[in-house]
């Protein structure tokens, strides 16, 4: 063992043995004083420490009604939202609804006339109704498919005024071209699909008048002449 070490030791245990119990008894006391000192340290630390976690809880208690409170009044709001959006969207469909009846419909009742047309366009600006919208396509293009028919028209004249007007059945050559002709022209489709979708009135007219002509057996003149002049665009 090391001489140091060794020469503490005995030193420490002869300062024991010199000790008298007085003196031992008065040591363990402030061992013990200073003890309790600790503990009671400790449990003013856990109290403050218990206290705080009360005051938090009770901070998180108040949060928790507030974010109920606040998911309440976003509920409210939502729901106030969906029915102005609907609102809205009544009141725009009444209104597009009204421009198109006041606006729009007579142009497409009429004779086309480009002028009318233009004006026409201009009263979709700041539409939002679809079914409304989607009625443009035949204003934009009422002169195209006026046009397209008279050209037919125009053609066919010249073939049947060869003819010198004489009734067709439905099996001649003739009769076949015209049929094939007119299913052939642009607004064809949209007049045979009348009964579910929109269309152009006028030009649905037109197209009567064109059925019962050739149903007739392609054969009047003047009826033909009739439908043509029908076609002249302004």
């Amino acid at each position: 063992m090391n001489k140091f070490r060794f020469l503490v030791m005995s030193m420490t245990v002869v300062m024991i043995a010199a000790m008298t119990p007085h003196a031992v008894a008065q040591q363990t006391t402030q061992n013990v004083l200073q003890l309790e000192k600790d503990i009671e340290q400790h449990e003013k630390n856990i109290k403050q420490k218990e206290d705080s976690i009360k005051n938090l809880e009770d901070q998180i208690d108040n949060l928790k009604s507030q974010l109920k409170d606040l998911e309440s009044r976003k509920k409210t709001l939502e729901k106030e939202v969906k029915n102005e959006t609907k609102m809205r969207k009544d009141k725009f469909t009444t209104r597009d609804e009204l421009v198109y009846e006041e606006e729009i419909s007579d142009v497409l009742y009429n004779p086309y006339n480009k002028g009318d047309v233009e004006e026409a366009l201009d009263s979709f600006n700041g539409m939002e109704t679809k079914e409304v919208i989607k009625k443009k396509e035949l204003v934009e293009k009422y002169g195209e498919y006026t046009k397209d028919l008279k050209e037919f028209m125009e053609k066919m004249k010249k073939q049947l005024t060869t003819n010198k007007w004489k009734y067709l059945s439905s099996t001649s050559d003739l009769y076949k071209k015209f049929e094939k002709g007119l299913k052939g022209t642009k607004y064809w489709k949209i007049y045979n699909k009348k009964e579910k979708n929109e269309s152009i009135d006028y030009l649905d007219r037109v197209m009567d008048k064109i059925m019962l002509f050739k149903n007739e057996g392609l054969k009047s003149e003047s009826q033909f002449n009739a439908i043509l002049n029908m076609l002249y665009a302004n």
